[in-house]
């Protein structure tokens, strides 16, 4: 046989490998289906080359996506977040792994196929050529996993978050509004249409640990069917102490009117309201930012400028940060972490409850603890039905969701898991949280103090002041809007972020958060 080609030398005199053995075995380990051949050299090099290759890669994905511990996997994610870019070289790097895996597979194929007299390779049946198929499509499996994942986090990151499609370009062309607003110094604004954003000025994270709070306000929106602008119906300022944890919640009602401006701001003095406020009620306010850039500069997002510099002013405190999260979003993301128990403590009837699509239903949710998927929490946190049967109640649970999405969801978990929530985020949410220092954000959640949240209300009638004429609202319109006391609530909100939670608790009388939702 003067062409036929030498078996190697591990595999004469023993039985014959199997191809599709040795293809399995490579596809498992790259080069192992070799060696099982008798092709040691060859089987050792390609093994080398998978472990220069591989063990870097896969302890990586290892400690971010299944270790146990919440500031390795964060350390490690940073410079991605930071550099987007690195998720393209991962991409790019995990084709180049893929193709040379798949190139090693059909190697080991080959190599170990039966040769004919001649030295000709033995042809195969359509059988083992399935089969061969079966072995590559299972060896891309966890490439194309990873692939997908990669490239959903590049998206994440890059993602325009902050831009609103529904803020105006154009700015006031009039003295006088269509809202009966104003021009503040009584000349015509400037009509032409904005070309780029303003800058922002934006609160880094670094600032941590410089002895500040982080005071992020969480919007709920609810554009609803046959309705034209957004309402954020759900107002709630979470603030965090980043060196103690210490964690306030103050909720904002919808219906609050006449919220003041301050006078520094181009809208001070705009609206026809008494001593320059704002002239409708506050779930407003973020549609009126959006319609009116020029009033509230700062940054690309003017509508969440205006609910962050109004909300912030009757606080009497800066928000750093908003975020918005309208219906639909709010059950997809419940439905992506698999649900949230609610402690429910009043029965809760509501024959006339809103539909998304604009049709009415009846709901009932008895009391006790209850699994709620996205639409089950939306329904009780929507609901104005309940004990308190008013907009009040409706704040009420949802604080409850808040502090049970808290308590419930894992930091790590929700971190490991973020490509998963990417889709739901990106339909959903608006916010000017830079994605950037998602990872110093998560950080800060693990570290806020859930046992002991300092919350309120600032409602007629709060709990706190029960059977006294206290009251957070300093008088109420000809049609019983409520309007806010704005010093006094400025210097509740003082006290509760200076104080130690439990005793911030008990000097202004607030209603520990389990008592309202329930151990």
């Amino acid at each position: 046989m003067p062409n036929a080609a030498p078996a190697p030398r591990a595999a004469r005199g023993r039985r014959v490998p199997r191809p599709l053995v040795a293809a399995f075995l490579s596809g498992i380990i790259p080069g192992a289906g070799h060696l099982y051949g008798g092709w040691r050299r060859r089987g050792w090099v390609f093994i080398t080359i998978t472990a220069a290759l591989v063990v870097p890669a896969a302890l990586l994905l290892f400690f971010v996506i299944y270790g146990n511990t919440l500031s390795l996997a964060l350390t490690l994610s940073k410079p991605f977040f930071q550099h987007p870019a690195l998720f393209l070289v991962l991409l790019a790097a995990n084709a180049i792994l893929l193709a040379f895996r798949i190139a090693v597979v059909v190697d080991a194929y080959l190599v170990c196929r039966p040769m004919t007299r001649h030295g000709v390779t033995a042809p195969t049946g359509v059988v083992a050529g399935l089969a061969l198929a079966v072995i590559l499509a299972g060896t891309a499996v966890p490439h194309v996993y990873v692939g997908r994942r990669n490239l959903l986090l590049y998206d994440a990151v890059t993602f325009d978050y902050v831009s609103d499609p529904g803020q105006s370009t154009t700015l006031g062309t009039s003295t006088t509004r269509g809202d009966g607003a104003t021009g503040a110094t009584g000349t015509t604004r400037n009509d032409t249409p904005s070309s780029t954003a303003p800058s922002t000025t934006i609160l880094l994270p670094d600032t941590f640990t410089d002895g500040t709070r982080v005071n992020i306000l969480l919007l709920g929106g609810d554009a609803g069917v046959g309705r034209r602008n957004i309402r954020t119906d759900s107002m709630i300022v979470v603030s965090i102490d980043p060196e103690t944890g210490w964690t306030a919640m103050f909720g904002i009602p919808r219906n609050l009117i006449h919220v003041p401006i301050p006078e520094s701001s181009p809208a001070h003095g705009v609206w026809d309201c008494p001593g320059g406020c704002y002239p409708k009620i506050a779930n407003e306010i973020y549609q009126s930012g959006l319609d009116y850039p020029d009033l509230f500069p700062g940054g690309p997002n003017s509508g969440g400028n205006a609910t962050k510099l109004l909300l912030g002013n009757l606080l009497g405190i800066e928000i750093d940060y908003f975020a918005l999260v309208d219906l639909v979003g709010f059950v997809d993301m419940i439905d992506a972490v698999g649900g949230v128990d609610i402690n429910v403590l009043d029965r809760i009837y509501d024959e006339t409850y809103p539909n998304t699509d604009g049709t009415l239903t009846t709901i009932v949710i008895e009391p006790g603890i209850q699994h709620m998927d996205g639409e089950r929490a939306l329904q009780y946190a929507r609901s104005r039905h309940g004990v308190e049967g008013s907009d009040f109640g409706r704040m009420s649970h949802q604080r409850c969701v808040l502090e049970a999405l808290a308590t419930q969801t894992d930091p790590l978990t929700l971190f490991q898991e973020l490509p998963t929530f990417v889709p739901a985020i990106q339909e959903s949410v608006t916010t000017d949280i830079p994605i950037a220092e998602l990872p110093a954000f998560i950080e800060l959640a693990a570290k806020a103090d859930l046992e002991h949240i300092v919350t309120t209300r600032f409602m007629p009638n709060a709990p706190e002041f029960e059977g006294t004429p206290t009251s957070y609202i300093a008088e109420y319109t000809a049609d019983r809007y409520p309007v806010p006391d704005r010093d006094f609530i400025a210097e509740t909100v003082a006290i509760a972020l200076t104080l130690p939670p439990l005793e911030a608790i008990e000097r202004l009388n607030f209603q520990p958060l389990e008592d309202a939702c329930g151990p």
